[in-house]
């Protein structure tokens, strides 16, 4: 068995693409349009995300996937990243030999940084 993908619903596509695009460096890799909803399908740090775009996606509370984590090499390049672009961080914080940052993302998904910390 392999792992395939993770379908995340969006409430605004183009909103989500240039998000994922800009943030997390994503890439398009298909772009599936019906009738009634589009599936945007993205390549991030070696995982796919599914951009689920419908008319009937409303904005929801977090849950039941608490966030989405990437590892990064460096922090402190991400948070000027993330400041560059006017998005939000919390305060960095280390948790075992890990620093950590929390970020919101256009569809009240949330996503971690994870780098190591540095000796």
């Amino acid at each position: 068995m392999k792992f395939g993908h993770i379908g995340i619903k969006v409430l605004d596509v183009e909103k989500s693409i240039a998000f994922y695009e800009a943030v997390l460096e994503a890439k398009v890799i298909k772009d599936y349009v019906y009738p009634n909803s589009r599936l945007v399908f993205m390549e991030v740090g070696g995982t796919v995300v599914e951009l689920i775009s419908k008319p009937e996606n409303e904005e929801r509370p977090l849950g039941p996937i608490e966030h989405i984590a990437f590892k990064i090499d460096d922090l402190e390049a991400q948070m000027e990243k993330l400041t560059a672009l006017n998005i939000d961080y919390t305060p960095p914080r280390v948790v075992g030999s890990a620093e950590i940052i929390f970020i919101d993302g256009p569809n009240n998904e949330r996503f971690e940084f994870v780098a190591r910390v540095k000796a």
